[in-house]
């Protein structure tokens, strides 16, 4: 069994879960704390410790939590933290791009993984220069939906907004900056989510 958290998870389809008998943890604020499906802190833990060596079937426990108050208050570890299109709403010029960073360590196992799936600005740049040299020879729908991409991947909306910006050699900086938390395995571009390819995949584990 792995226990596996994923950092604002939104909304999932659990057969995507089904293949192993996982401890797995959805921490997300739009999770609704009044939902028969929401647990608190307390009784994910207390579920955590029961037959940890007996799930035949994954375990899928869902937390409305702010992530850092999830983080700093779960009292076990995790083998491994997925945080997709997550780390971007985290602003970087107040530090909390790098307390995150800290916060996921403090949280996994010695030989824990974290999977950062983040916009690659590279990416972003390249379709917006592209629409500059090609904006006089695309329809208004091809036109509208280059100016949705580049706006949402790069600034999002006011509600929950893009605080920080990532690329292969900023994902560099700001990992290496934390002194050894993580070690960067790989990093994958063109990452396709949902028809779109300008997402990064970053691979850690522990120094």
């Amino acid at each position: 069994m792995s226990s596996i958290l994923h950092l604002g998870a939104g909304k999932i389809n659990p057969e995507d879960y089904a293949e192993n008998n996982d401890f797995l943890v959805f921490v997300d604020q739009s999770y609704d704390h009044d939902e028969e499906s929401c647990q608190t802190i307390t009784e994910i833990e207390s579920e955590f410790l029961l037959n940890l060596d007996d799930r035949e079937i994954p375990s899928m426990y869902f937390c409305g939590e702010f992530i850092f108050n999830f983080l700093g208050s779960y009292k076990f570890k995790f083998d491994e933290i997925k945080a997709d299109r997550v780390f971007e709403h985290f602003f970087y010029d107040n530090g909390d791009v790098g307390r995150l960073l800290d916060s996921c360590n403090q949280i996994t196992n010695d030989d824990g993984k974290l999977t950062i799936v983040v916009p690659d600005m590279t990416r972003i740049v390249k379709k917006f220069l592209q629409f500059e040299e090609e904006y006089e020879i695309h329809s208004p729908t091809q036109a509208n939906a280059a100016v949705l991409l580049i706006n949402t991947e790069n600034h999002n909306t006011i509600a929950d907004a893009h605080g920080s910006t990532w690329s292969p050699a900023l994902a560099r900086f700001y990992i290496e900056s934390e002194g050894g938390t993580w070690k960067i395995d790989s990093i994958e571009q063109d990452v396709f989510i949902k028809g779109r390819n300008i997402y990064m995949k970053i691979e850690c584990s522990k120094p």
